[in-house]
Parts: structure tokens; sequence; C-alpha cells
């Protein structure tokens, strides 16, 4: 093998950084690292540029890397050259942690930190070794089996990686306008919603000031700025310093962003010492302002720490990009109304408001999937712009629609006319790429928006039988709607009322002394009806399921409401069900 060509899948959507492209370092450091052993390598970035299809059908292997949100585009890019007869290697957060799902669509899967894997992996196809002995790989054996080879320990020193040679990207020179640069990995937090600890562990791993300068020097002949990818650059403060003294002691000028917490800010000279190496702006993980949700999340963060951060950076002419992260199980409507009015208060520059996205690997995904609590697993809505799976204290469809509205308050026309009046043109200019990403998110989500509101209409049928088509028919006009919600469980009357006013309806509590006017329809009577036939039929499947249970070896009961039964027996079983449902003269339709 000699042609060995890398692809960073295109996300499907818009997102932070669709203005200005920033590409993952994993990718041009393994090309680095080939090129170094003598095979000819070339990076092609689709979010920086249309890659060159002609060349990459010359590829005698081809490398995908890949995030969730990425993942089906690189399965169909996986498929494309898997015909063409070329082999196709997937590599990225996504299939490291779905491996099963990846080998549908490719050769083979590099799993965790790639640079020792992938070179023993092209090390044994040229010499016809058998592949059980490379750890992190996943492949199929001749017999079409999936074998797991055991994990790769972590790279330990970060050092003996080479300096990514940006020169391979397909277009760099042209297109580029961010320098990705890595000075550690890991990190020692917590946050159950990120996928950082389960692939590059929890602790930290430096490079060393000395790797870190050569870098920056490398990075400062490239056009634009420098962006550090380190999840927390400022994590090890004593050492960030040192690095950041460094860096002007050297005297290289260049204009860089990074990622930090909010307990920079209790560091005075840390911050003085970012400013005066060429900091301008730094993204800032609030994630909430609920208390409730920071505890959930792990942050080891308080409100009182949030603000602070935000007036120390300030107070050093440093931007701020706040991103926030909702629809946690303590998130409410008013939880991200509340998030909007406080992210424009306290003058954050720009902001992210992401909803919580259940990624594989993560602890939240687990949780969610664990408890059947996903919509969908179609991962090119897995982008933190599209809700996927259903809150606790509200429903997707609110979720969805709320995130969008928060953002169109922080991007609000008076404030961008408010800030041309005052002469500042920077932050005029925000808004309105704040303002075209909204319109922008608004078109892209409009058909799952449409989806996620149709979802509703379902689960409320299947609730309550034919009364939305009651209330709509028969009482159109009709604006209250009354109903006893001391029958129903807490969540099933929440649920009521914010379905009923999708349809323009205003649920009042039924009380003895209520007096009935004009244009309102009690609806009690029809709940109860519903709720007794449900409970009925749930009964009568018990009862089933215990008759005929050594009949059904092969049935999985989830709970009494759902029963999975495989298609090879289906029809046989369903007789058994229908003689059953029958001689308890049950009408089962009405009750699922």
């Amino acid at each position: 093998m000699k042609n060995i060509y890398f692809i960073e899948a295109k996300s499907p959507g818009s997102h932070i950084f669709s203005f200005t492209a920033l590409p993952r370092l994993g990718s041009i450091l393994l090309a680095t690292i080939l090129k170094d052993r003598g095979y000819n390598t070339k990076v092609f970035i689709e979010d920086l540029v249309a890659p060159d299809w002609k060349q990459l059908e010359d590829a005698d292997m081809i490398c995908i890397s890949a995030i969730s949100s990425t993942a089906i585009h690189a399965f169909n890019l996986a498929e494309r050259f898997r015909n063409l007869g070329i082999p196709v290697a997937l590599g990225g957060v996504h299939s490291t942690f779905l491996p099963d799902e990846s080998l549908l669509y490719a050769d083979y899967v590099v799993r965790g930190e790639g640079e020792e894997t992938l070179v023993e992996l092209l090390e044994h196809l040229d010499a016809g070794k058998p592949l059980d002995s490379i750890k992190g790989l996943s492949f199929k054996n001749s017999k079409h089996e999936i074998v797991h080879n055991p994990p790769r320990e972590l790279l330990k020193d970060l050092n003996e990686a080479p300096i990514p040679d940006f020169s391979l990207v397909y277009k760099w020179a042209e297109k580029a306008k961010v320098t990705p640069v890595a000075t550690s990995r890991g990190c020692p937090f917590a946050c159950k919603f990120c996928s950082v600890i389960p692939m590059f562990g929890r602790q930290y791993r430096f490079k060393s000031i000395e790797r870190v300068i050569e870098e920056l020097k490398a990075a400062s002949s490239h056009k634009g700025h420098v962006f550090f990818i380190d999840d927390n650059f400022a994590a090890n403060k004593k050492r960030t310093k040192t690095l950041l003294q460094a860096i002007i002691d050297n005297k290289i000028k260049i204009e860089w962003s990074a990622q930090v917490r909010t307990d920079v800010a209790k560091d005075t000279e840390l911050l003085d010492l970012m400013k005066k190496a060429g900091c301008y702006a730094v993204y800032i993980g609030f994630e909430s302002i609920n208390p409730a949700t920071l505890s959930l999340y792990n942050k080891g963060q308080g409100i009182e720490d949030i603000e602070n951060s935000i007036r120390a950076v300030k107070g050093h002419s440093i931007r701020i990009h706040g991103m926030f992260v909702l629809g946690s199980d303590t998130d409410d409507i008013q939880t991200i109304r509340n998030t909007a009015t406080f992210a424009k208060k306290l003058d954050i520059d720009s902001i992210q408001f992401m909803m919580l996205t259940p990624l594989p690997g993560t602890p939240v995904f687990e949780e969610l999937k664990s408890s059947g609590r996903l919509i969908h697993t179609d991962w090119s809505k897995y982008d933190a712009h599209h809700a996927v799976f259903e809150p606790k204290l509200m429903t997707a469809f609110e979720l969805q629609v709320e995130t969008l509205k928060a953002m169109g308050k922080f991007y609000s026309w008076p404030a961008i006319f408010r800030n041309l009046s005052q002469f500042d043109f920077f932050y005029a200019v925000v808004g309105l790429y704040g303002k075209k990403s909204i319109r922008k998110a608004l078109a892209e989500t409009k058909s799952y928006v449409e989806q996620l509101k149709e979802s509703i209409s379902a689960e409320f049928d299947r609730k309550t039988g034919k009364l939305r088509q009651y209330i709509q028919q028969r009482h159109g006009k009709s604006k209250n709607i009354i109903l006893n919600t001391a029958a129903l469980e807490k969540n099933e009357s929440t649920f009521f009322s914010i379905y009923l006013s999708y349809l323009d309806k205003e649920l009042i509590v039924d009380k003895e002394d209520f007096k009935v006017q004009k244009n309102t329809i009690a609806i009690t009577p029809f709940v109860e009806h519903i709720k007794s036939r449900q409970q009925q039929g749930k009964q009568i499947l018990s009862e089933f399921y215990e008759t005929h249970k050594d009949k059904l070896a092969s049935t999985k009961v989830v709970n009494m409401e759902s029963i999975y039964i495989k298609t090879n027996w289906l029809p046989q079983k369903w007789s058994i069900w229908n003689q059953y449902r029958s001689s308890k003269h049950a009408r089962t339709s009405d009750c699922f």
C-alpha cells in the first residue's frame, strides 16, 4: 500500500464553526506520521473545501474520521469507496464507541487514539500478517465474524508524535483561516454529557513547553489565528503561565483563542499573561444557570463563578463565547428563557445554546438509552441543534422551539441597532452573524420541528383515543377544557396541559364550584373511560403473558405496555394472542 488518503466527513448542518472551518487534528496528525514512514498521504476536509474525488479514487486505503453528527455521511463515503474496491478504515469518537455499527460500512475500525494502531494495521496488511495482535483494532475475520482486539493504552508521551504537517491538507493554504494546536489531551472533570474522558482519559497529558513553542512558530506562518483545541487550556495554571511567558519571550505574534473553565477568573496573573500573549477570545462552558443542572452535570461551579468569570475576562478586554447546554432533567421552559435573559444581561459577546445531546460513549447516552428516552438514532441530528431525547420537564418539541427562541432573544435587532448607534461594530457584526445563523437553523430544522409536533399529537392520541378528534370536530370553538386532574399522574396532567395549548385550548381543573360557561366542555368522563380501558388492557396482557410465557421463550418483555416479537414466529404467537384476547372480549385497539 502506498497511497493512504484521509477524509474528515462534512457536518450535515450549520454549527459554530460553519463560518470558519476548524479541522480536527486527528487525520492531519496520522497523515503526518504515515508521510514520515514513506507513504503518500493527503487529507481532505469537507468543511474546508470539496474533495478531489478523482484523486481519492487512486487510494490504496481510505481513512475516514467521524463524530456522531457526521457518522451517517461517513458511512455513505465508506460504502462509496468500498464499492470501488478500496479498503476503508473508520476512526474517531463515534466509531470508537460503536464499532459494530461502523463495521457494517468499513473494513476496519481504529478505536481510540490511532497513532500506533493505524501504522501497525498498514504494516500487517503489507506483510500479510494476521490482525489479531493489533491493539485498538476492530475488523471482520475470514468467517465474517466481528473481532474486537483489546484496547490500546493511551499515548504516554505526546512529544513522540510529530508536528502536524498542514501542507498535507488539500487546499489548506488557500482556504484555512484557523490553525488548531493541541497542548494536552484528557480532562480530570466528569461532565456526564462529554465524550472526552471516555476517548482520551481522565488524566491530563501535556506536551512540553518547548514542543508547543515549535508548533506555534510553525502555525504563525499560516493565515488567520490559532485555536488551542485543549478541552481546558488553563487546566494546569502554573504550566499555562510558563507557556504564555514563553510565547511572549519568543516574540510569537499570533492572535489566539482557547477553551477555559470559569475558574480562570480566580487568577488575575493568568488573565494578564493571556492578554499579553495574544488571546483575543475564550470559549467558556457555562452550561447552565440552574444550580440543580450544574450539579447534575458534575460541573463543579455555581452561578457566582459564572458571573465572576464574565466580569474578570471582560475586564481584560478578552471576548467571551458562552456555551450553554439546555434540556437536563431539571430544566424546564422557564430555565431556557431565564438563561437567555442571563446571557444578555451579563454582556457575553456571543453565545451558543445547545440542546443536551446524548453522544455514544457518555453516561448520558447510556442513561437515556436504558430508560427508553432516545427518540431515534439518526446520528445526523446528534449535533446539539436537534432535540433527540424526551426531556423530563418539557416535551422535545418545546426544547427544540424554546432553544431557537432563546437564540433569537440574544441576537435581537434592537441589540444590533444599539451597538451600531454606539459605533460598536464588532458587536453589531456578531449580532448580524447570529441572526443569520438563526435563520439558517430555522430553515434546517423546520421539517424536524414538525415531526416533533406530530409525535406529540400521536402520543396524545395514544393516551386519549379519539379525544383530539372529538374536541376539534365537535367543539372546535370551545376555548376551555375542564378535566379532573386528580385522576391523573403529575406527568400526565402536565402533558394534557401542554398539548391542549397547541390546540388553542385552556385546561381548567375540574372543581365542584366551577361554573360551566359558554365555549366550555368537560372531558373528565372521556379521559376516565380511556384510562379504565388502558388499565383493562394491561391486565389482560399481563394475564396472557403469565399463561403463555412457556410458549413465548423468545419474547423480550420491556414492560406490560410493549412486547417485541421476532418475525420468524410472529404469525403463530399472534394467533395465540388473538384467541386469548377474544376469550376476554377485550377491544385492545382502545387500550394501547
